[in-house]
């Protein structure tokens, strides 16, 4: 791929997500700046992540160096102005987009309050990754249909809410993860104790739970109580057996317990589930 900027001009006023424009560029020019408060763009959002090089940002009265590997996200208008200055001694080089429409304002929103206006981001990161395909879409594949794109841009939207964005060093799970889920995926209707699941990894379980809790958020008991449900919910939907019999058959050896764990994902007991087909028409639930 190769640096360049495209913008897109659209003919009807459609409510949802909106690519406005989108580049890849670098400059060694101090006339180059934009601020929050001129800007005629209104009811648009910016995210720009630099490459390599150093520009500033001036947002709310305080100065923030854009080294390689820091994004910046305002809305127009706001109070900011981002520059470029000989100081830096190399050319700036960055990617930036720009969004419109009722969704990009709201997801906007979720994105600041999580993440704040400043936030590192690895190069290997998912939002940074999700950048590039739209980027290789519009650059390489010439799309340019408001749907195909505003697809593209939602994902990109919401790469940025995934868990633990900012310091993710990159898209691969760990290889002792992967083998640990797909222990309990296999085995969920045994009897496991996390000494059986990190012994199947050749970890000790304090390890396993660490690298859980990093990558997934979550314990090894607690994926493996999901995948529990999830199968529960289709045995439930595609065979007769008894509902004590399907809590015994995915790893339930209480029924009791069954029926609580499963009415904290779904709302409702397991009976209940069963009965109220035209209501929950689901024989496959996922769990996250």
């Amino acid at each position: 791929m190769n640096p360049g900027a495209f913008a897109f001009r659209y003919t009807e006023s459609i409510p949802y997500m909106l690519l406005d424009s989108i580049g890849w560029q670098s400059t060694n020019s101090e006339k180059y700046g934009n601020d929050g408060q001129t800007r005629t763009d209104n009811g648009h959002v910016i995210f720009q992540y630099t490459l390599s090089g150093e520009g500033k940002l001036d947002l709310d009265g305080r100065t923030y160096p854009l080294r390689a590997g820091t994004a910046f996200l305002v809305k127009i208008p706001s109070s900011h102005r981002y520059y470029y200055t000989h100081e830096a001694g190399e050319p700036w080089e960055f990617i930036w987009l720009n969004a419109k429409g009722e969704d990009a304002l709201r997801m906007w929103d979720r994105i600041l309050d999580r993440s704040g206006h400043i936030l590192t981001l690895q190069p290997k990161s998912l939002p940074i990754a999700r950048f590039w395909e739209l980027y290789r879409a519009i650059s390489e594949d010439r799309e340019s249909e408001s749907s195909a794109l505003s697809s593209l841009l939602y994902n990109f939207l919401l790469s940025m809410l995934a868990p633990d964005v900012a310091s993710a060093p990159d898209l691969e799970s760990h290889p002792l993860v992967r083998k640990a889920e797909s222990f309990m995926k296999e085995n969920y209707a045994l009897n496991l104790s996390l000494e059986d699941i990190a012994s199947h990894c050749g970890i000790s379980r304090a390890y396993l739970c660490r690298l859980f809790q990093k990558q997934e958020l979550i314990s090894p008991l607690e994926f493996l109580r999901r995948r529990r449900i999830e199968a529960a919910v289709t045995m439930l939907r595609s065979t007769a057996v008894s509902v004590q019999e399907v809590g015994m058959l995915c790893g339930f050896d209480s029924p009791s317990y069954f029926g609580k764990v499963f009415r904290r994902y779904l709302g409702l007991s397991p009976r209940e589930y069963r009965s109220r087909k035209m209501d929950y028409p689901f024989n496959t639930v996922f769990l996250e």
